[in-house]
């Protein structure tokens, strides 16, 4: 059942003909691995940690102390850039793990369409035309994908920040909200409603949805451990290999969005018993 478990997260090439994420997998890839070899960015914050402690061993309030320091902000343009590409990664990431959400609900409900052809030719045109869940246009997830990049990038610090002050109410809360955006990129629910329908979806799934998320969690945490072990031997063979398994770990997490979102919808529990597991 638990390893059952890890290939359904976790074996992000199980997508179609698998060529599309192959694809998503490789571009996300070099391009996280990209900003580690970034020529223009700085990664030695050595003078802002200087300037920081300067500020921190201040004893006495001395406005000219305060006003010189302030004047001299070490940060420089390489530190700026390298900023900068650290936020472009995340970003990266975020979209990836979208798109390969979507890609992983419309491949499951265009399999479910061509199975009906193939099963029930006779009763498939009705069948389809009558389908409460069709598979959303190209051009209409398009927009729906950018929508939610772009809301997702303005509300990121806010929730982030909320998040971290209220940590356990906010992992609590994860399993209920989590398959929103693939509510979203399914075409089922609008921007505003997408988040009440998850919450609605996910009741009796609650705890099922907990402990995916917490093996993604777990194993993100062990690598983390692991990865900087590697820098002591060959920081490129790091860089490389932790752009490579932060991509399938975040596309692992889209998978598991729409897998979730899949199966809540289309396998309601009902009198209890869980008809598919997660």
């Amino acid at each position: 059942m638990f390893l059952s478990l890890l290939k359904s997260i976790f074996d992000i090439d199980n997508v179609g003909k698998r060529w599309g994420v192959r694809i998503l997998y490789l571009v996300t890839v070099v391009l996280n691995a990209a900003i580690y070899f970034n020529p223009f960015a700085d990664t030695d914050f050595t003078p802002l940690q200087n300037w920081i402690m300067t500020f921190y061993n201040m004893n006495e309030y001395d406005p000219e102390v305060y006003d010189a320091l302030f004047m001299t902000f070490p940060l420089s343009k390489g530190n700026m850039i390298y900023l900068a590409t650290l936020i472009l990664g995340d970003l990266i990431l975020l979209t990836s793990t979208y798109i390969y959400t979507a890609m992983f609900i419309r491949n499951f409900r265009l399999e479910k369409i061509q199975s009906i052809k193939e099963n029930d030719p006779e009763a498939y045109d009705y069948a389809v035309q009558r389908m409460p869940d069709k598979p959303i246009e190209i051009k209409k997830l398009i927009g729906r994908l950018f929508i939610l990049v772009l809301v997702s990038v303005i509300i990121a610090i806010p929730v982030v920040s909320i998040s971290l002050y209220f940590m356990f109410l906010a992992v609590l809360g994860l399993p209920f909200i989590f398959a929103a955006p693939a509510a979203y990129l399914s075409g089922d629910a609008g921007l505003f409603k997408s988040l009440p329908y998850s919450v609605r979806l996910a009741r009796k799934y609650y705890f099922i949805n907990m402990r995916s998320i917490a093996v993604i969690i777990l194993t993100a945490l062990v690598l983390d451990f692991l990865l900087p072990l590697l820098a002591n031997v060959s920081m490129t063979a790091f860089y490389i290999l932790d752009s490579a398994l932060t991509a399938w770990i975040c596309l692992s997490f889209g998978r598991l969005m729409g897998l979730a979102y899949c199966t809540m919808k289309d396998f309601p529990i009902k009198g209890g018993r869980r008809p598919l597991a997660i």
